[in-house]
């Protein structure tokens, strides 16, 4: 987050400090190079995208979905192109992402049993609230207790009362997640407020808090981006069809399978995937209560980050734990009305649907928008000299030197000077007496 503080440009986290501070540790002993910093940081969120992805794996298993489901759901629900060209941005919706990811595993295995252990559940919701965006989080903090008071049959009926006398230290969790959030988030906001020397209403964490939850008017012609029956919920439609894209085709084969088999002369019968004995009953249960707050967090966290999403589409990412159900449920139907067809063996139809899942993931990492975003030969060696001047310039800085901001010097980046360059950047009219330099400019990008 920018700030200004006179004449100097300062550089402000928004969220609670872990993650930047680990991320910090791990790209330190790559920051005396620009380009390998860079690359580093990339490789660093290639790491948490994997690791989300184990996370997912997880889940599905506790859920008792077959390794091939499990393994075609993460494939195809990760292969929507916005969430592969977005999967190595530095950005602090991906933490946020693989904590809410553990956290619904840490639910299913410690939390929703016959004896809860609560200490999992509460020191994994800590964790997550203190990731990255936490929103996701909280909201899913506030859902989970309420729809297991609500849903009939719950997880937590049965013979055992352990699971129903732990009903209520759930709600332990909404105040813990809400106030270290809190915390964290007046941490930043003193810091800031003290080194500017404003008042905390005036601080940007403060402001931007504001406007994400629409208590103010985003300024300038954005605003009309942010309104329900403005522009909000075409773009919000627009970024949703992005990531239910592989969703949306795996359900439209299913009712095309489904149609076939009808004009075969298949009955309904085969089509039923209803529970058939208490194990199946209680794993429905389980299902039934996982898709039901996860589908409640998403639709809560459109509609509170509405003025988020509707400007960064990546941030979307915090629905792909609802939609990697909804994926695993119709995969598993689909596979279940396959067999019943009998145009292939068992094995032979689980085969293909991991080549095939495997095959559209790669297919869209290495063909998809995210690889058209890749510079070609010569603009690669373009880049790599700039970074070399780059290097040479920050190398050659003194105590004391000072630069003229420039928000225009990286496209579309405006705080990307403070970052590479490091050095205290001067804003305002050029008074006299200063001593400035100038970076190397940005080469232009290809026409």
């Amino acid at each position: 987050m920018d700030g200004l503080t006179g004449d100097r440009y300062e550089y402000f986290n928004r969220y609670p400090l872990p993650f930047a501070v680990l991320s910090r540790l791990v790209l330190q002993p790559f920051s005396s190079d620009a380009a390998s910093w860079l690359y580093a940081a990339r490789q660093w969120m290639n790491l948490i995208f994997i690791a989300t992805g184990f996370a997912f794996w997880g889940l599905l298993r506790t859920l008792r979905f077959s390794r091939v489901v499990a393994i075609a759901s993460i494939l195809l629900t990760l292969s929507a192109p916005v969430v592969l060209e977005y999967r190595s941005m530095f950005h602090f919706d991906q933490p946020a992402l693989l904590a809410y990811g553990v956290l619904l595993v840490v639910v299913v295995r410690q939390l929703i049993k016959p004896s809860p252990n609560l200490r999992w559940y509460l020191g994994v919701l800590l964790l997550g609230a203190m990731t990255g965006r936490s929103a996701v989080v909280l909201i899913f903090s506030l859902v989970l207790p309420l729809l297991l008071l609500v849903l009939k049959p719950s997880p937590f009926d049965g013979e055992s009362q352990a699971g129903a006398r732990a009903l209520p230290w759930v709600w332990l969790g909404v105040p813990l997640a809400f106030g270290a959030v809190f915390v964290a988030t007046a941490y930043n906001v003193v810091w800031e407020a003290r080194l500017n020397q404003v008042s905390w209403q005036s601080t940007s964490v403060v402001q931007s808090a504001l406007r994400r939850l629409g208590f103010v008017d985003i300024p300038g012609s954005a605003v009309e981006r942010t309104r329900w029956l403005g522009g909000a919920i075409p773009k919000l439609a627009s970024y949703l069809s992005e990531y239910l894209s592989p969703l949306l085709i795996v359900v439209a084969l299913l009712i095309l399978i489904c149609l076939i088999m009808s004009r075969l002369g298949y009955s309904a019968s085969a089509f039923n995937v209803a529970p058939v004995d208490s194990l199946s009953t209680e794993k429905y249960q389980l299902r039934h209560s996982m898709l039901w707050s996860t589908g409640l967090t998403s639709l809560l966290w459109i509609v509170v980050m509405k003025n988020l999403f509707v400007f960064h589409i990546y941030a979307g990412m915090v629905i792909l734990p609802f939609l990697l159900l909804g994926m695993a449920l119709v995969l598993e139907a689909l596979i279940a009305q396959m067999n019943v067809v009998g145009i292939a063996t068992p094995r032979q139809i689980d085969r293909g649907f991991v080549v095939a899942s495997c095959s559209v993931f790669l297919i869209v990492l290495f063909f998809g928008p995210g690889a058209q975003l890749r510079p070609d030969g010569p603009r690669r060696v373009e880049l790599e000299g700039f970074f070399a001047e780059l290097n040479q310039y920050r190398n050659g800085l003194r105590a004391g030197d000072m630069v003229w901001r420039d928000s225009e010097w990286f496209p579309r980046s405006p705080t990307a000077q403070c970052a590479l360059l490091d050095v205290p950047l001067l804003v305002g009219e050029h008074p006299e007496g200063i001593k400035t330099s100038e970076p190397p400019p940005f080469p232009e990008r290809p026409r």
